[in-house]
């Protein structure tokens, strides 16, 4: 039976980030084409004082750790604009979050519940590894989400935080230039799962990597989840001398891999690509130290009152939805929300599912008021990305994550290319988030 409920009654656990999650290793069914469309296209869940909307997500299972948290962002977003009047008068209606609970089957079953049953005008904010895109993209419902693998990339109504394209390349440079920040002679490491979600990002590390000259000394990109061979893999690295590991393996891989580390003294810096929380830092403080990630929003630990975009999330989900705070899925579902809101804003009164998608197309430097790095929406949103790539490294100490390798108090790295041997560039590119000094 399909799990669907309230958004008040759902509860979930907080979610990691990263550029890839290992888990994907279902191939979904798809919607069959000719689907009929009860829902008025032009306006539905519309009226004079109202927008109605409503996600799916992971709520429950053993994948809603994942992406359960997309969720409150959105819902803490949705109030701090309903409490400031709205939307051009109508306010947001966040009426139904639903759960697929981890099955793709049960997934697309409520996507049709959505727009057939439930009528709503968008679907904000789709955290799920199962994601199918047919049905979205033959309504053409604008919709929005946290994107794990390329099947958000192409239509234009779909709407990805950070952009609807994993371009991988620019990945590359990023962390090869941490590789060079923090090892004279990096001989790289590169970890991940068996399954697409998990090695195509790390597949095209190694292979940029290699043709920029870099010493990739040990690669297996087919472990098995949930990373429990892996002490043998650390014993092979430190046999090649690996002093560099990146790791495309989800949380609990990474942790087993750290703890290997430790065991086997294999003296090496750690890149992952999951595993961003407090409260994983704060549960494995001795494993992570000095672990390293790429973010690509401003950090939490950044000095919030020298980025406001950083302050209005801080302060709304500490008023809103407090247990998650420094959720970095909950952040996707904030980015997610605000990309929205701006996309019916500027479609003002001519507010249909096809002037939104073009007003949010429009879009030329998508920055969540400052919090993210520039989605330009209008060239490389939905088939690529144009540069600058911007990141933010962040390193664990302590029980924080501390903004490293930025020039005085700016947190971002922006490079002009995907090449390997780029770095970054001075001063940053426009509409990139920068502190505004008091």
């Amino acid at each position: 039976m399909s799990k669907r409920s309230k958004l008040d009654h759902m509860r979930g656990r907080r979610g990691t980030v990263g550029l890839s999650l290992a888990l994907a290793a279902v191939v979904v069914a798809l919607v069959p084409t000719g689907t009929a469309y009860a829902a008025d296209k032009s306006a539905p869940g519309v009226t004079p004082t109202s927008i109605t909307v409503g996600t799916i997500s992971t709520q429950t299972g053993t994948l809603a750790a994942n992406s359960s948290g997309l969720i409150y962002g959105e819902r803490a977003y949705f109030k701090y604009v309903n409490a400031q009047g709205g939307v051009n008068g109508r306010k947001i209606d966040y009426k139904y979050a639903l759960d697929d609970g981890g099955n793709p089957t049960t997934f697309n079953q409520l996507a049709n519940t959505l727009i057939n049953q439930d009528h709503v005008f968008a679907v904000t904010g789709v955290a799920t590894i199962f994601f199918s895109p047919n049905l979205f993209v033959e309504s053409g419902i604008p919709t929005y989400g946290y994107n794990v693998t390329n099947n958000w990339a192409g239509p234009p109504n779909l709407f990805a935080a950070g952009g609807s394209v994993q371009y991988y390349p620019a990945g590359a440079a990023e962390f090869a230039y941490l590789a060079r920040r923090t090892q004279s002679k990096p001989s790289i490491a590169i970890l991940a799962y068996g399954v697409a979600a998990s090695a195509d990002a790390c597949q095209a590390a190694e292979n940029a990597l290699k043709k920029g000259g870099y010493d990739v000394s040990y690669v297996d990109l087919k472990i098995n989840y949930p990373g429990s061979t892996v002490a043998t893999d650390v014993q092979r690295m430190k046999q090649a001398g690996s002093n560099f590991v990146l790791s495309c393996m989800d949380v609990q891989g990474n942790v087993t891999m750290a703890r290997a580390i430790h065991q086997y003294g294999l003296n090496a810096k750690q890149l992952w690509l999951n595993g961003n929380d407090v409260s994983t830092l704060k549960a494995n403080k001795n494993l992570m130290q000095g672990v390293y990630f790429a973010t690509y929003h401003v950090p939490f630990t950044a000095p919030a009152r020298l980025y406001p975009g950083l302050k209005l999330y801080l302060d709304q989900m500490h008023k809103y939805e407090p247990k998650h705070e420094y959720d970095e899925i909950a952040i996707q579902g904030w980015e997610s929300a605000a990309l929205f809101v701006q996309g019916v804003k500027a479609a003002g009164n001519d507010l249909t599912w096809a002037n939104v998608v073009k007003k949010t197309n429009a879009i030329t430097s998508f920055t969540a008021s400052g919090l993210t790095t520039p989605v330009n929406w209008s060239v490389g949103g939905h088939h690529g990305h144009a540069p600058p790539y911007c990141v933010a490294y962040i390193v664990a100490k302590g029980t924080q994550y501390k903004p490293v390798f930025n020039k005085g108090q700016n947190v971002f790295n922006c490079f002009k290319s995907a090449n390997t041997r780029a770095k970054p560039v001075f001063p940053l590119p426009p509409g990139t988030p920068t502190p505004h000094h008091s």
